[in-house]
């Protein structure tokens, strides 16, 4: 009992000390909270439009039946195209100008060659600085052409039955060039009334969500990671400085464990990393409106969580270098590659995907996950505990190496 109060003390002075200190208000609060502003407003210039992108398609329609009227309007009915009707000198300016995507056209025996069941090529000419567009309005292209095509292989088929049923030689049958427009027409009519529709959204329990987190939504836990980080490694690694000045020899006179002096210095630490990241989360809240109160349950236990890996992680590195200028410069190169490749700087989403892998095997890239699911997609407790789990194995790995390996003298 006496070893557990005297580690409780240990905590209580480390706290005492560390907030006593007015650098630490302005270190870990208040430059948090001028990058957050800083970096939160020039985000939100990055916020997508609700309207999706359109593209606009120029289509050299020479077919001499109705299929390249249908094919233009079928493109034109695609969410991310507006298709026209265009001369092929104009059409052919545009896109060397680079007005539209793309140019398609339709030759004159396109719509023959269709019902006579025969192969026909299309020319599509694209404008090569628009990559992503090219691919989008070929993908329209080809869906739109599917349509059209069915639609013709429907009514070839019924054609086809039609006749081996020998339905024209009765009295008063439609003759087969009518009988075909009909069942154009009934084919066409059949896809535009599909009986099933398919309606896509994201798992989210937020009536709005984000697809990216831009503006405060990425800034604000982006920097709380980032200076949490300088902040609780810096403080686990002050027992260095203790160790080169002598106070730690002078506490292993006392009748104190070394345990008991360890573990009450993480604790102290362990403790002023929740505070200040408390801090950052309710002033996120409050100035920047960030959504940080879905779930006050994932958000404790993602606090706790990645205070425990991060002090952990602050032990094993008081435990690899011999001095305390080694940490500060070890610190720089390690924290910093760590919230970038974790998500902290930018939003994950956005880089290439063996960047987004690399994500999942560090404590960051884990520790944003968490923080973004409360955020962006309102997950509670169930959701977020894989990733505070996860947290915590670091922790564990971190502190029973960093123990391992501390040397008291």
């Amino acid at each position: 009992m006496s070893q557990l109060k005297k580690l409780l003390q240990i905590a209580w002075l480390y706290l005492y000390t560390t907030y006593k200190d007015r650098s630490t208000l302005l270190w870990g609060l208040a430059l948090p909270l001028i990058f957050t502003t800083v970096l939160g407003v020039g985000m939100q210039g990055f916020a997508s439009s609700d309207e999706p992108p359109t593209w606009q398609l120029a289509v050299v329609n020479g077919d001499a039946g109705d299929t390249g009227a249908q094919l233009i309007a079928a493109l034109d009915a695609h969410p991310s195209l507006a298709a026209y009707a265009a001369p092929a000198s104009e059409a052919a300016q545009q896109l060397a100008d680079g007005d539209i995507a793309a140019v398609l056209t339709l030759p004159a025996e396109l719509s023959e060659n269709l019902l006579a069941g025969e192969h026909t090529q299309l020319l599509f000419e694209t404008n090569v600085s628009e990559p992503r567009a090219a691919q989008v309005v070929e993908q329209a292209v080809l869906a739109a052409l599917y349509e059209v095509s069915a639609s013709v292989e429907i009514a070839n088929t019924s054609l086809r039955v039609a006749e081996r049923l020998e339905l024209f030689a009765l009295d008063g049958a439609p003759g087969e060039g009518e009988y075909l427009q009909d069942g154009l027409a009934a084919a066409r009519q059949a896809q535009e009334d599909q009986p099933i529709s398919l309606q896509t959204s994201a798992v989210s329990r937020l009536e709005e969500q984000q697809d990216v987190p831009i503006g405060f939504s990425q800034a604000s836990p982006g920097n709380m990671v980032i200076f949490s980080m300088f902040f609780i490694v810096y403080g686990a690694s002050s027992i260095l400085l203790e160790r080169e000045q002598g106070t730690l020899r002078r506490l292993l006179t006392m009748p104190v464990s070394k345990l008991s002096i360890l573990g009450g210095k993480l604790l102290g630490v362990f403790i002023a990393g929740v505070t200040q990241i408390s801090l950052l989360v309710i002033v996120g809240q409050v100035a920047f409106n960030v959504p940080w109160g879905q779930s006050p349950a994932a958000l404790a236990a993602m606090i706790v969580a990645f205070a425990f890996c991060i002090t952990s992680m602050g032990m094993l590195l008081a435990a690899l270098v011999r001095t305390y200028a080694q940490i500060d410069a070890m610190s720089m190169m390690l924290i910093l590659p760590l919230a970038g490749l974790g998500g902290a700087m930018w939003p994950i989403e956005i880089v290439p995907d063996f960047m987004q892998k690399i994500a999942t095997y560090l404590p960051t890239g884990w520790a944003m996950r968490g923080f973004q699911d409360i955020i962006i997609r309102g997950f509670g407790l169930a959701e977020v505990l894989p990733a505070a789990g996860v947290l915590v194995l670091f922790g564990v790995v971190f502190l029973a190496l960093g123990v391992w390996r501390f040397k008291y003298e």
